[in-house]
């Protein structure tokens, strides 16, 4: 296939990643995140993850900056998409409370990027070795960047199925969450306009793949996605990028030489394109096996949660890289961390969270059961080391899910030092209540 929509997807995503990392880093985010803070939440299986040193750290940002303008031009392309998967992924790993869908689906086409030969065209690298440009590339290629998005449509989709989504009550919370004017949530609140938001958002993530994928369709559904997506980059500031970055990189569903046909209708005089002598080359085994892990992963991981009993959006198990984007709006009206004296028998509060994290990390831990079993027996084994006791750890956490009523999320009896961090389901999660 020609390689022109697989150049113009690599610009984008190294642009895109090289926006937010700069944006980050002016507005401070990146300090706050990633340096100031003394806590890190980890990721079940990434726990080796640890942070470096200040000087590391501001290091690891430069590289990755860096790396991202390397991709985005073409310079030393290969190196360039090693570097940029490493160290923003590393970003991306060190600290659990700041998951975003769109940061992990980043990740994935960074790791994907570097194995497409993207850089062998319009690219510093072709200019600088003439003898290795190519102006097509295997069809897979183009192909894996559109399962890719697929996946992340459908799968949205799929979730939205959720009855916080569909009764419209989690969109009017993360309404509210926006710091909209008066006028515009007024507007936003009004039932008919959050049913069309809740019933446009579901039937799009389900059929738009599909429409782009079919070549009848293709144009009307790329207008109906991007105006899906100017919509939520407008309404819903807090998905950063990702409604801008979905809205570009759908252009990968275009015929792949869709750069060349825009350039001349501009007035543009481009040379016919050559194919290369030779037969076509074949898929290889290897590759071909890669292929098909990468597929079945990614389509059976969204469905994990349905392994485990209750409600995804309360529990969280599962919840974390299955695209479940914007489904629920939850509230924490109390939470503590306290300890049954072993001498007395009486319950004794352990102080105050924010001595040790910042509030933006409290709000997130306070509402994910997995980040508070890590901050309690965190919390365990700095009792254990200041003062040689092993002290139990509990903690009695009221949760609001969708303007509900609060409800405690954790039982609040049982010994959190001692239960052990797996993958298995969390009996210690209290069931939901429900309205």
């Amino acid at each position: 296939m020609d390689i022109a929509s697989l150049v113009v997807f690599r610009i984008l995503l190294g642009g895109s990643i090289l926006f937010e990392t700069v944006r980050y880093w002016f507005d401070g985010h990146l300090k706050a995140y990633y340096i100031t803070s003394n806590f890190h939440f980890k990721f079940y299986g990434f726990t080796w993850v640890e942070r470096l040193p200040e000087p590391g750290m501001w290091v690891v940002f430069f590289l990755t900056a860096l790396s991202a303008l390397g991709v985005m031009v073409g310079y030393r392309y290969r190196t360039s998409a090693i570097v940029l998967f490493s160290t923003f992924t590393y970003g991306f790993l060190l600290d659990a409370a700041t998951y975003r869908n769109h940061f992990y689906l980043l990740c994935l086409l960074t790791l994907w990027m570097i194995f497409l030969p993207a850089g062998r065209f319009f690219s510093m690298d072709s200019s600088r070795e003439p003898d290795q440009k190519r102006e097509d590339c295997p069809a897979w290629c183009i192909w894996l960047l559109r399962f890719q998005l697929v996946v992340v449509y459908f799968f949205a989709g799929v979730a939205k199925f959720d009855p916080g989504w569909l009764s419209g009550e989690s969109l009017k919370m993360i309404f509210l969450d926006e710091n909209h004017s008066q006028e515009v949530l007024a507007f936003l609140l009004k039932p008919m306009v959050t049913q069309f938001f809740v019933w446009s958002g579901l039937l799009f993530d389900l059929t738009i793949p599909f429409f782009l994928l079919w070549k009848r369709t293709r144009l009307m559904a790329f207008i109906a996605a991007a105006s899906f997506h100017l919509i939520n980059g407008t309404f819903l500031v807090s998905v950063g990028i990702f409604p801008w970055f979905m809205m570009a990189g759908s252009s990968i569903f275009f015929t792949s030489n869709w750069p060349r046909i825009a350039l001349q209708r501009l007035g543009f005089v481009l040379r016919p394109v050559v194919p290369m002598p030779g037969p076509a080359p074949r898929i290889s085994a290897l590759t071909s096996t890669l292929l098909a892990l990468i597929v079945a992963s990614q389509l059976l991981i969204p469905l994990r949660h349905h392994l485990y009993g209750g409600y995804t959006s309360w529990t969280h198990e599962g919840h974390r890289w299955s695209w479940r984007m914007k489904l629920v709006a939850k509230r924490t009206t109390r939470l503590e961390f306290f300890t049954i004296n072993p001498e007395t028998g009486n319950r004794q509060a352990l102080g105050n969270t924010t001595s040790i994290l910042f509030p933006w990390q409290q709000d997130v831990m306070s509402r994910q059961p997995d980040l508070i079993l890590q901050f309690a027996r965190d919390m365990h084994r700095t009792l254990l080391e200041k003062t040689g006791k092993s002290y139990p750890i509990h903690v009695d956490v009221m949760v609001s899910i969708n303007g509900a009523p609060a409800a405690p999320l954790i039982d609040p009896t049982v010994d959190l030092a001692t239960v052990e961090w797996s993958l298995t389901p969390k009996k210690w999660i209290l069931p939901h209540r429900g309205r």
